[in-house]
Parts: structure tokens; sequence; C-alpha cells
């Protein structure tokens, strides 16, 4: 059935279904029960659009040990099915990537998800991935381009970020959650930053190995990748976008360090508090992974954090911060600003936009995950505004596995 003919519920029921969905799937990594959750109906039939967003269905048909009504075990083991399948298709794209790097004579670093099944941080078909995210140095920059097109892939549009491009072939094969057909987009970068919100946080000289060689490399130190998971989580917290396996990612990850690696940590952290932005993912990680970062490292960091920030942190949860929040939030970085003078900026940015922020909202709406439903992303900015200011606006990114959830359950 097609999604856009599936009648919601009440929005505020939707809402509150995605809360306790998310908050409870949150414990299940941690401290799972053999008994299932007190869903309603309701709660049942959104659970896969939950665990898809949190690109966690993979993960759960391996953890849980309860049994749920028969849609909700079939997705699971399809979609534990597609990701692995999924994942040797990534493999199969990374070794051509690497055999054809190495002949050019540049040096690739694999980024954050494949690099943490490179590490054995994960087991294969554990984890999602999305995009394959790949970092050049920036003299490198038009033979990677050169590379990544020679294997008929396209330009898909530049943001502030990365270039992103398109494998040949048809489009996505599934709207909720993975499939093995799906296509691999590539995002190659030539330096790694976060907006937090508005101020770049760049983390290339962390990430980038001193000494790469042609070919592919991994990150320098697992202090390195933990920054790099660290920021990437901060800044989708930015944008309500953080997913339960960025939390998941920072616990293995945190699993895996030695006492060396915190150090090495802590040492780039430095006097300065270059890595203020950590706290609140860290705070959430101990929230649903409870004693899975030293308590010492933790408090160490916590002291460079802005108190707005930390009290904030302290208050919302996993829902707060994430796409199961259902409504377009007008200024979700607010919280991040580190003085008044830059919240204004901030502020300022969210209603007038730049002819840049402009061109990187026509990028995502081409080539986001939501971007078979673009409309927001679309119109005017006068419109935007009007909505935010007589209605409640909700999010493509929600309401599209919302209703593929409720389709699917039909």
């Amino acid at each position: 059935m097609p999604t856009d003919s599936i009648r919601l519920p009440p929005l505020a029921a939707v809402q509150s279904a995605l809360y306790r969905i998310t908050e409870s799937l949150a414990t299940e990594f941690a401290c799972g029960g053999a008994e299932g959750p007190a869903w309603s109906e309701l709660e049942w039939r959104l659970a896969p659009a939950v665990a898809a967003m949190h690109g966690i269905s993979a993960l759960l048909a391996g953890a849980l040990r309860w049994q749920g009504p028969p849609h909700w075990m079939s997705f699971l083991s399809e979609q534990r099915r597609h990701t692995l399948l999924r994942q040797q298709r990534i493999n199969e794209l990374l070794a051509t990537i690497e055999e054809r790097s190495r002949s050019a004579g540049i040096a690739v670093v694999v980024l954050k998800g494949a690099a943490m099944h490179m590490a054995g941080v994960y087991a294969p078909g554990e984890r999602p991935m999305s995009d394959l995210d790949l970092l050049v140095h920036p003299d490198d920059v038009e033979t990677a381009v050169a590379v990544i097109l020679a294997l008929s892939y396209r330009d898909a549009g530049t943001t502030w970020k990365h270039q992103g491009f398109d494998p040949p072939g048809p489009g996505r094969s599934a709207i909720l959650g993975e499939h093995a057909d799906n296509p691999i987009k590539i995002d190659l970068h030539h330096r790694i930053s976060e907006r937090l919100p508005l101020t770049p946080t760049d983390l290339t000289d962390l990430v980038y190995p001193p000494h790469a060689q042609p070919g592919l490399n991994g990150y320098p130190c697992a202090a390195a990748l933990m920054a790099h998971v660290l920021a990437h989580a901060a800044g989708s917290m930015t944008c309500r976008g953080l997913r339960l396996v960025q939390l998941h990612d920072i616990c293995r990850l945190a699993r895996r360090m030695s006492d060396a690696d915190w150090e090495d940590l802590i040492r780039l952290h430095g006097s300065d508090g270059r890595f203020w932005w950590a706290t609140p993912p860290l705070m959430l990680t101990e929230r649903y992974f409870p004693g899975a970062v030293p308590r010492g490292v933790r408090a160490h960091l916590e002291r460079g954090c802005p108190w707005v920030l930390r009290q904030a942190s302290r208050r919302r949860t996993l829902a707060d911060f994430s796409y199961s929040h259902l409504y377009i939030d007008p200024m979700p970085g607010i919280i991040w600003a580190r003085s008044a003078t830059q919240a204004l900026r901030y502020v300022a940015s969210r209603v007038f936009l730049t002819s840049e922020q402009r061109q990187q909202m026509r990028v995502a709406s081409r080539t986001g995950p939501w971007s078979a439903d673009p409309r927001w992303r679309e119109q005017s900015q006068t419109r935007r505004i009007l909505q935010w200011l007589s209605s409640r606006p909700t999010r493509t990114e929600t309401l599209q596995p919302v209703r593929a959830a409720l389709a699917r359950a039909h």
C-alpha cells in the first residue's frame, strides 16, 4: 500500500509512542530482560520505524531475549540479513577503492562505520552504513574524484562537509531500514569538521594519519576515532538527529580502549578544552550504557562544557535529541551557543538564510534519506517561518519511516 495513503493516528499519540519506544529500546542493550515491553498496538506497529531511524534493527535481531509480534520479529530478521548483504557489497567496493587509490598513489582514510567494521568493533551484519565516508588530503581531492567517477559514480552535489557521489542504477529499494540493493553512496571529505552550532570544529589534524600510505588507511589511534565519533554525535544532537547506534558506537569503542587510549584522548583535549562538545554525547552514553566511560575521563572533559549545555543534556533524553522528536524545532542548536553573541548569530542564521544555506538545503532535498519527500526543504523560507509561527510542522525524516511502518503492519 502506498505510504501516502496511510491514515496517521493523532500526532500527539504518534509522538508519545515514538518517545516510549525509543526509551524502551535504548535500555535493551545494557540491561535487557527476558520479557518484552508492554506496548500498545500502535507502539508495536511503530517499533520498526524507531528501530530503523536509530539504526539498531540488526543489533536488536541478535540481542533481544524476548519475542514480539510476528511482524516485528520478521522485520528484525530481514534487517539483519539485508545489513549483512549490504556490508558485503560495501567491502567489495572498499577493495576496489583500495586497488584504484593505491594505483593512483593517494592515501584514503576510511571513516566512522566502515572504519569500526575494519577494526573489528562490530561483527558482520550488526551495524548499518547508509554511506561510505572517505577522507583524502586536500591536494589529492582531484585524483580521488577521478577514482570515484571511474567507478561510474556521479557527482551528487557538495555540502560544507563533503562532496557526495551517487552510484549508477536505480535508487532506493526500501524506505524502511536497510535493503541489500539500496545504493551505496560515497561522501568524500578533505577535512573533518562539525558546526556546533555555527563555528566549525575541525578535527582533520587528529583524523588524518601523519604517515598515511597510498591505499586505504585507518585512524592514527583509538583516541582519534573516539574523538571523531563523539564529534559526529554532538553534531547530530544540534539538529535533533542523534541515533541510538551512535551511542552504541561510543559504548563499543569505550569498552575496547585502554588506560593509555583514554590518556591520549585527554591529551588531545588539552588545556584549552578542545573537546568542550564531548560531554553531551558522553552523558547520554553513560545514561543508557552505565560504566562504559571511565568516571575520571567524563569529569575531566565535563569541565570544558558550557553550563547551559551541560544542564540541558542532563534533563533531555535520547528521544529529545533524535528523530524520535516528531516536530520541527526552529532553533534546535541554541543550547550549544557558547555566548550570547553566538546565540544571536545562530538565531539570525535560522531566520535569514544565506545563499550557501539555500544551496545546502537543495542538495539535502535531493540526497538525504528523506529525499523521496523533500517538500519542507523546497518551499520558501518565508513559508517555513509562517508554518513555524502558526502550527507545529512535522519532520519528514520522522514521518516517512512512520508511514512506512504503518503500511507494513497494515
